[in-house]
């Protein structure tokens, strides 16, 4: 199966990112572990606050560094962590991190729509809901197609408009996944509680998930728990959605080969050339011939 320009169903969009992520599952692992721990340090060091965005801002920027890994796995052997460090440069870092802000800014946007009074409230969820939709892939776009700031995310809204049920299913799967798996994870780690179930009937439910949530043990369960989700899934998240890029893509025109194999050269030093093996003439190719006489100029003319 090829990685780049295989035409897709939803099905085969996770299942080629799971095989990916199996086969290079240290690598890949590495790289979230250096993108996103800053922000782990941060929520341990206690800047809850800080680390939130931080964190935000790291896992779409691993959304461009997994897409640039792909491309490198694609026309080499491996898939290449170290390189994709060494080339974020302030040219690529600073790109994707405005686009990470731009999809900050419009979460944020969506966070204080539920301040506003209903109907009010619904209309700004939906928009922001949509707009998350949208551009779930401007990422892939920058960290492929070189175009910045507002200028991915617009395109990224042409791409996705064009396949909007497409997508819409893969972003829903992809997200109940990472909902299950919370669950899960948080579910194994919760600690016991005393919560005197009984004696607290008259205070009611709001009352009594109250006191769950303030629960310290609780707060750092979730903590926790949302990194262990985040360095396994998160990746897995950005491989679904590198391959979601390419396969629209090509759908509106088809993918540049040559190009991108020059642009993993040029990042990974990958070997170019590779595209072309298919081209090269094999065995089968060459037919044999029949066999023919040749015609002796000694033999009399009429023979001839």
């Amino acid at each position: 199966m090829n990685l780049l320009n295989f035409n897709h169903s939803i099905p085969s969009i996770f299942i080629i990112s799971f095989r990916v992520y199996k086969k290079y599952f240290v690598s890949i692992l590495f790289l979230t572990i250096i993108l996103m721990g800053p922000a782990f340090l941060l929520g341990i060091s206690g800047w809850s606050e800080t680390e939130s965005i931080i964190f935000f801002l790291s896992a779409h920027i691993l959304e461009g560094a997994i897409c640039l890994g792909v491309i490198g796995t694609a026309f080499g052997t491996f898939f290449p962590s170290i390189g994709i460090l060494r080339n974020f440069r302030s040219t690529f870092l600073f790109g994707s991190l405005h686009i990470a802000i731009l999809q900050y800014l419009l979460f944020i946007t969506g966070v204080i729509g539920l301040t506003l009074p209903f109907p009010l409230s619904i209309i700004a969820i939906s928009l922001w809901l949509v707009g998350m939709l949208m551009t779930y892939i401007a990422q892939p776009v920058f960290a492929i197609e070189g175009i910045r700031g507002m200028g991915a995310m617009l395109r990224s809204i042409k791409l996705v408009r064009n396949n909007l049920s497409f997508v819409f299913f893969v972003v829903v799967i992809s997200t109940v996944m990472q909902f299950l798996i919370f669950a899960l994870m948080f579910t194994i780690f919760m600690p016991d509680l005393n919560l005197n179930i009984e004696n607290n009937e008259s205070k009611g439910i709001q009352i009594l998930l109250s006191d769950i949530l303030s629960d310290s043990r609780i707060n750092m369960t979730i903590r926790y728990t949302q990194y262990f989700v985040s360095l396994l899934f998160y990746p897995f998240a950005s491989l679904v959605c590198t391959f979601l890029y390419f396969d629209i893509s090509q759908k509106e025109n088809p993918l540049n080969m040559d190009h991108l194999e020059q642009m993993s050269n040029k990042l990974f030093g990958t070997p170019i050339g590779v595209n072309q093996k298919s081209k090269e003439p094999s065995e089968d190719d060459f037919v044999e011939t029949k066999r023919v006489n040749i015609i002796s100029p000694d033999d009399p003319a009429e023979d001839q």
